[in-house]
């Protein structure tokens, strides 16, 4: 998926809920887990850097991403604010 078309997945997800919209405090990058990236959907394997982040929700529930698309997210968070 080109980063365009995961921008657009993302911006979705932020305005229905699905991806949080606040700021993130913690934020540790790591090898993936086979687990999937919150904003791209795809698998994370140990090959690849994954961002695991702690957002100041109430849930307290870690979100998971791709580095690419953690930086996506980060971006596309941030435009919404201003």
């Amino acid at each position: 998926m080109d980063a365009e078309a995961i921008r657009d997945l993302i911006r979705e997800k932020l305005h229905d809920g699905r991806l949080p919209r606040g700021s993130a405090p913690r934020a540790f990058g790591r090898p993936g887990n086979w687990q999937r990236c919150q904003a791209c959907e795809g698998v994370m394997p140990k090959a690849q850097l994954m961002m695991e982040v702690y957002p100041q929700t109430r849930d307290k529930k870690a979100v998971r991403f791709h580095g690419d698309c953690y930086t996506l997210w980060n971006e596309e968070r941030r435009a919404l604010e201003s």
